[in-house]
């Protein structure tokens, strides 16, 4: 495998852990315990979502190997909604400077920007890329019912339009059906972009 290809990916998920830790750290400053960061922490989908990524892209750098096309399409998919989420519906509600702004960018802006890029490089390298855009939806799914179990035992909702007890199941089930279309109408995007990206020649990318 080209070195830079790992080089890219070690960079990327290093940046992927040192936002997550400085977002822990910035928790523990405020007198929270840590078991109860940990447990606060886990309930986002940008948290989670940035984990799986970071842990990707450093397996990547560390073996070398190539994921499949489908696996870094859904982590990519992902991503690509942890910032269109975030930007159109809630960081008109946050406002935040010094080194929470940093990290709170570095979470929802810059990381998965820098994973379309490192997805519209790594894609050209599949032959064939048959992505199949239903599995991409796997990861949010399995978010959204492990959200929505949590948010009902617990009793609060991290995320606004799943708070059943504020909007009712009418709402939330309007709201569940919009993000799986967003997802779903990306995923289709993103497959027709990777088919049509020109193909590397695989013996210069070993």
């Amino acid at each position: 495998m080209d070195p830079k290809y790992r080089i890219t990916a070690g960079l990327i998920g290093t940046l992927g852990v040192a936002a997550l830790l400085a977002q822990f750290g910035l928790l523990l400053g405020q007198g929270v315990g840590v078991l109860a960061t940990l447990w606060f922490l886990a309930g986002f989908f940008t948290i989670l979502t940035n984990a799986l990524m970071a842990a990707t892209m450093l397996r990547i750098a560390v073996t070398g190997q190539r994921l499949s096309y489908g696996w870094m399409s859904m982590v990519t998919l992902s991503m690509i909604m942890v910032g269109l989420v975030y930007h159109a519906l809630l960081a008109q509600f946050v406002v935040f400077t010094g080194l929470r702004w940093w990290v709170d960018h570095a979470l929802h802006t810059i990381l998965p920007a820098a994973m379309l890029w490192f997805w519209l490089m790594e894609t050209t390298r599949h032959d064939p890329r048959e992505g199949q855009p239903l599995t991409w939806l796997i990861w949010p799914a399995l978010y959204a019912v492990y959200g929505m179990t949590r948010g009902l035992v617990s009793g609060r909702f991290l995320y606004p339009f799943f708070n059943v007890e504020a909007l009712g199941w009418p709402a939330v089930g309007l709201n569940l059906a919009g993000f799986l279309m967003a997802f779903l109408a990306l995923a289709y995007l993103l497959n027709a972009l990777g088919r049509a990206m020109p193909l590397r020649d695989q013996r210069a990318s070993r």
